[in-house]
């Protein structure tokens, strides 16, 4: 009886599973995986997010959660290239002309469909000063943002900009519902107003410094494919031991910014393993030039010197980057005029240690006795590291550095507020777009200085300046080169930064989760559209 029944099943799941194989015409992403819809996914984060607004999306914590609620009219595939989204396609008939043709189809999560009154609204709000979006630096030089027709936007530069293209695939092109933003104008992107996107998950709710809780959206417009998961909690978990034991219990799926120190311990795991590609991120130590000693350049070449960054590398990275040899750009964003991008990096000043040489810069320096000053960094691993190393190697120089631990959203709150509250930061930095640009303008330009701007050594050089502004006037990209080429030698040889490495990107995964492999952008993907777990 037991034999015949457990038979029978089988006999009716197979029948079953005919009938659904034949609907979905064997296209489907459910027919060519192991994975099933449904469920829930927890991913650990190393700290809380700054908020649920696109127009504050410019962190690893942040960025992974926002991005599955709103998105772009633009956005990069697994290879960095530029396709549709909300926009359905789009052209650029002269230098300064950019026009997108927008889908007719969106829905808020709501319900509500999306309309090109509320394209507009979100795209202004980012252009829009007294916002201080932390990607609003993108816009700096749009003239205007017009309505040609209801689903046609026409967005019309002041002058040319080369990085211009790929800002809509960024959370500066991302739409939010206008009329949810007017109800919730006080409290939108906080925990008790949250937010309404298009994206595949909506919010759910948010308990500062513990969970962000996300459900699908049912009413979401592209099907195809994904979204799989019922919901995404993602646990605010600072303690890097803490996200790793996560993952071998299977009480996280996914984490993400993983301290360096650990990375063997996910390698040895059965249950879970370690997804990773280049990256277009730069690791540094970054000296505000604008405030005394650091704005003498022997200063901060005197310091440079002492660091020894091929021992940070070998004990600290491992396997887990590349040295950054003086230069913010990384093989791997040299994605044109490449062989003129590898005679300069060859030709650049790498700081290898050398005390003498550090102390002879300190003794010509504008305070040859020393001096005390401060570090202001958050407790991960390579920058407190850093943070120490930096600390002991500049003794012999008579400099006493005092360490400030602050929390990751502190940082990210220092080292982007107009301020500048600080005489040393150690932060990172990862490009925007496929461009050797978006490691140069946004680091080194003067414009981006200001409140939201990414200038972390708060570094002014009217040379630098203008070499970065011409540049981003043409479209040749080897006379580009040859610009960024010269700007960015006279940037080592002034120290701004110490450079430290080129980290990969890092996802780790328990082995039930498939659909996503990490990408050098990672960081502007809706990756959770396609994430099933087994």
């Amino acid at each position: 009886m037991q034999k015949q029944t457990k038979m029978i099943l089988v006999m009716i799941s197979v029948f079953m599973l005919l009938i659904f194989t034949g609907c979905s015409g064997g296209k489907s992403s459910e027919s060519k995986s192991e994975g099933k819809a449904g469920g829930t996914i927890t991913i650990g984060l190393a700290q809380d997010i700054v908020a649920v607004d696109p127009a504050f999306t410019y962190d690893f914590a942040t960025g992974p959660v926002v991005n599955q609620i709103t998105e772009g009219l633009l956005k990069f595939n697994e290879k960095g290239e530029l396709e549709p989204n909300l926009a359905k396609d789009w052209e650029n008939p002269d230098e300064l002309t950019y026009i997108y043709r927008l889908r007719d189809d969106v829905k808020f999560s709501d319900g509500t469909p999306m309309t090109i009154d509320d394209v507009i609204f979100s795209l202004e709000r980012i252009k829009d000063p007294k916002t201080a979006s932390y990607v609003g630096w993108m816009f700096d030089n749009v003239d205007k943002i017009e309505k040609m027709d209801d689903w046609t936007v026409k967005m019309t530069l002041s002058k040319p900009d080369a990085l211009f293209k790929y800002a809509l695939a960024t959370t500066a092109g991302h739409v939010i519902s206008k009329a949810y933003y007017e109800e919730h104008k006080d409290n939108f992107g906080k925990p008790e107003g949250g937010i309404v996107g298009t994206g595949p998950f909506k919010f759910e709710s948010w308990q500062t410094g513990s969970e962000i809780v996300l459900e699908k959206n049912e009413n979401y417009w592209n099907k195809d494919g994904g979204p799989y998961l019922d919901k995404a909690v993602f646990k605010v978990i600072p303690e890097g031991t803490t996200r790793i034991t996560g993952l071998k219990t299977g009480q996280l799926n996914i984490a993400v910014e993983l301290p360096l120190d650990l990375i063997g311990k996910i390698e040895e795991m059965d249950n879970a393993r370690l997804d990773t590609s280049d990256s277009y991120l730069i690791d540094g130590i970054e000296f505000n030039t604008q405030r005394k000693p650091f704005d003498d350049p022997k200063v901060r070449q005197a310091m440079n010197y002492t660091l020894d960054k091929e021992k940070i590398i070998k004990q600290i990275i491992k396997d887990a980057g590349i040295p950054a040899d003086g230069s913010t750009v990384p093989p791997v964003m040299w994605t044109f005029a490449k062989d003129k991008w590898e005679q300069a990096y060859k030709e650049l000043p790498d700081y290898s240690y050398d005390i003498e040489k550090a102390k002879k810069l300190m003794a010509e320096s504008s305070v040859p006795e020393g001096f005390k000053a401060k570090i202001s960094t958050d407790g991960d691993t390579l920058r407190m590291n850093a943070a120490l190393a930096l600390q002991a190697a500049v003794k012999p120089l008579g400099i006493d550095l005092e360490i400030e631990k602050l929390t990751g959203e502190e940082l990210m709150s220092r080292t982007f507020g107009g301020a500048r509250d600080y005489d040393i930061a150690i932060q990172n930095w990862g490009s925007d777009f496929p461009d050797p640009s978006g490691n140069l303008h946004p680091l080194f330009h003067s414009d981006n200085t200001g409140d939201g701007g990414a200038n972390y050594a708060n570094y002014k050089n009217a040379e630098v300046d203008k070499l970065l502004a011409e540049q981003n006037k043409l479209t040749d990209d080897e006379k580009r080169t040859e610009l960024m080429i010269q700007a960015q030698k006279i940037i080592a040889e002034d120290s701004p930064w110490i450079t430290l490495s080129h980290q990969k990107q890092m996802m780790a995964m328990t082995n039930n989760v498939e659909g996503y492999h990490i990408t050098p952008l990672w960081y502007w993907d809706g990756f959770l559209k396609d994430i099933k777990l087994k």
